[in-house]
């Protein structure tokens, strides 16, 4: 959007409209109070300056407010309130001679009092005395009955205060409505709304909890516009509180405001000013739409952009609107265009979208399977790019990005150390620029899922009551949704609650309409209802934004399915289509690098071989699959791995030598005792169970008989606690 906006006039300029006010001229005698106090505190001037600054930056209150602010006990100001109220006393009596006096009195406070090296009691270029020298100047550019009406709105306004002397508050003022005889209204200059806009739309791009509340900061901009209805700043910052609400309708209704105020009329403006707003508009409007993934409006938008900017030779919003045309493109169309649009922008000199560019570069390469090395490299040039120009959002998203793809290669722990370098970046009192945008609120999401995975549940919590407390609105709120989601799923599955779970998984379509399909197939598997589980595979492996990582998932989930519904009599068939499947899956996950889910696979298919007798076999697979799982995988997943090593153990223990028998079955043992204690740690009693029915077994072979006994009573203890039944052995 451009930033030189035009006025309805046609002029480029900002005409800002200002007038002196009786709220100004209290304020103007309070700074005059103060400087001439000659003894003050430390803590007096302290709150003075914070006070002020208040003062100068809001709209105009009404005396009891004003008052009432200065009595606070957060300010030690009582006492130059009480001379403040003096000195309107004595102004209230004397009349127009008592303004000019005060307006004599102000410059007089500039001037030194005794030579001209003696220091003056408002030092003219500090911000009291810019303040002042601006009320000066336009007071004197009052005509004598303009002078008059500021006394008279300077008198209504004492007596306003002194009409309503249990009124502390502007808002019990306001509570009177239109009968009474002065309603309080709130006036904006035009210095103090543009900083207000500034700084609300500032706050809403970039941490959006330190802006005021929706409802809040949509009422001040209607106050806004009421003072100044033309002011295209205010309507544009009623369209970014409306896309922080998915409100549609008024994002729209705001956009176009603005720029209609932002319309030169036809007489007073060159085509080429008519030309630039007209194009902007469109690019803006093209932008919403995508906001609200209209995407077939929004390319529509985006070709009137494209043709008006052709026709005015602006290389600029053509490069924009190219790198929208790239984010709406399908997958296999956008490698080509991303690649055009990093080199364009960066000859043009935009390096805001040239670091935008190069980060999607990054993320469409690892999509399509490219060498990580190389997606890496993309990604460091973006960083190099972003600090040179202090791009702080960019380098937020860059993290985030890096945090995503280690986790999307199956690095956990590097994954992890991006969120948190994230959350350090963004953190600490001396940051000037701090981004508090999407990707700060999946670093916080990122870690929630690690401490998720490790049986913290607790302090996963606490970090989505964080998350959700400082990114309530959308689009950040879906990510800690989903999140919460997931972690209830997986509660009420390993407790076996399957209709709640089912509920859950159904719930989870608004937010990630693959991974809806992929818990339900869960939850079909756990129910024993195999066609309903194979279903929704073929619909997650025939859906066209199925990625490499969702179609793995499904093949393992489907692979599970066959194995649970097998039978003695077809039990080799089954597993060799397992195997075919399973084959299938390793090879995607070996072309697209994703090591973790290529070590679940092999797991996977150690499992089978397990099952059609192969232990030895089995047990090489595991070796050389488990350090991956125990290095990146939760405690949930380490559980199953040292689970199934276990059994491979024991398995593959020579049946002739009873003493390396018994050796191997101690060991194996072992392994399972380790599963049981990660699986304690994320609560999943089914497969403690499950284990302890294994040791009893193995135990009762080697005749330990004790502990064989033990293990029994603890898988009834359980029994009796949780009503839930043993795994399935036969599934990994």
């Amino acid at each position: 959007m451009s930033k030189d906006f035009v006025t309805v006039d046609g002029n480029v300029k900002k005409i800002q409209k200002e007038n002196l006010t009786s709220y100004k001229v209290a304020t103007v005698i309070l700074i005059k109070v103060y400087c001439n106090e000659t003894t003050k505190a430390i803590v007096e001037r302290r709150d003075f300056c914070l006070a002020s600054l208040k003062l100068i930056q809001s709209a105009d209150m009404e005396l009891t407010a004003l008052l009432d602010m200065l009595y606070e006990p957060e300010y030690a100001l009582h006492r130059f309130a009480d001379q403040l109220e003096v000195e309107l006393d004595i102004l209230y009596e004397k009349g127009v001679d008592g303004l000019l006096d005060l307006f004599d009195s102000l410059r007089r406070l500039m001037e030194p009092k005794d030579h001209s090296l003696s220091l003056s009691a408002l030092h003219k270029n500090s911000v009291h005395g810019l303040y002042v020298r601006r009320m000066l100047i336009f007071f004197e550019k009052l005509a004598f009955d303009q002078v008059v009406t500021l006394y008279n709105d300077l008198k209504k306004y004492v007596e306003r205060k002194i009409n309503n002397p249990e009124n502390s508050d502007i808002s019990e003022i306001n509570k009177q409505g239109d009968s009474g005889p002065y309603k309080a209204k709130t006036i904006w200059g035009g210095r103090q709304a543009e900083l207000l806009v500034a700084q609300q739309a500032h706050a809403l791009q970039t941490d959006e909890h330190k802006a005021l509340p929706s409802i809040e900061l949509q009422a001040l901009v209607q106050d806004l516009l009421k003072s100044t209805p033309y002011n295209a700043d205010a309507h544009y910052l009623s369209y970014l509180n409306c896309i922080r609400v998915s409100d549609f309708c008024g994002a729209v209704d705001s956009l176009y405001h603005c720029f209609d105020r932002l319309a030169p009329l036809e007489n007073r403006s060159t085509p080429e000013d008519r030309s630039r707003t007209f194009r902007y508009a469109a690019l803006n409007l093209a932008v919403l739409h995508a906001q609200f993934n209209h995407k077939e409006i929004a390319q529509y938008a985006l070709k009137e952009a494209i043709k008006l900017a052709q026709e005015a030779g602006d290389n600029v919003c053509l490069q924009l609107a190219h790198s929208w045309v790239s984010y709406l493109t399908s997958e296999e169309h956008k490698g080509p265009l991303i690649e055009r649009s990093v080199g364009k922008a960066s000859l043009l000199g935009i390096t805001h979208t040239t670091g935008l560019s190069l980060i999607s570069h990054a993320h469409n390469y690892a999509l399509e399977a490219k060498n990580p090395s190389l997606v890496f490299d993309i990604l460091m040039k973006s960083d190099m790019l972003n600090c040179q120009h202090s791009m702080s959002d960019l380098m937020s998203i860059t993290f985030a990005e890096k945090s995503a793809l280690w986790a999307y290669y199956g690095k956990t722990e590097m994954a992890s150390l991006c969120a948190q370098l994230l959350l350090l970046h963004n953190t600490g009192d001396k940051k000037q620029h701090v981004f508090n945008g999407p990707p700060t609120c999946q670093a916080i999401v990122t870690i929630a899922n690690i401490l998720i995975e490790l049986g913290e549940y607790i302090l996963a919590d606490i970090v989505l009551t964080h998350a959700k407390k400082k990114f309530p609105n959308s689009p950040c709120n879906k990510m800690w949704m989903l999140s919460e989601q997931l972690h209830m799923f997986t509660q009420l599955m390993r407790q076996e609650k399957w209709s709640e779970a089912e509920a859950i998984a159904k719930s989870i379509s608004s937010l990630d309409k693959l991974e809806c399909k992929l818990k339900l197939a869960e939850v079909c598997l756990a129910k024993g209802d195999f066609p309903k589980g194979l279903e929704y595979i073929n619909l997650i492996m025939k859906d066209a934004d199925a990625t490499s990582l969702y179609k793995i998932r499904a093949i393992l989930i489907s692979s599970q399915i066959m194995c649970a519904s097998s039978s003695p009599g077809n039990g080799s068939a089954i597993s060799t289509n397992c195997i075919v499947h399973l084959c299938s899956a390793l090879e995607l996950a070996t072309r697209n690098h994703l090591s973790y889910y290529k070590a679940l696979v092999k797991m996977h298919l150690a499992n089978i071989q397990l099952l059609m007798g192969l232990p030895t076999l089995a047990l090489n697979m595991v070796e050389e699959a488990i350090p991956t799982i125990l290095g990146h995988g939760g405690y949930y997943d380490q559980g199953k791995a040292f689970m199934l090593y276990g059994k491979c153990l024991i398995a593959s223990a020579s049946e002739k030598s009873s003493e390396t028998r018994k050796e191997a079955i101690l060991t194996g043992i072992k392994t399972l005792s380790k599963a049981q204690a990660l699986f304690m740690k994320v609560n999943a009693i089914a497969k403690v169970k499950s284990i302890l029915h294994l040791q009893a077994v193995f135990y009762n072979e080697i005749d330990l008989l004790l502990e064989r006994n033990r293990c029994a009573f603890e898988f009834r203890q359980l029994s009796e606690q949780y009503v839930i039944t043993s795994t399935n052995l036969f599934l990994y």
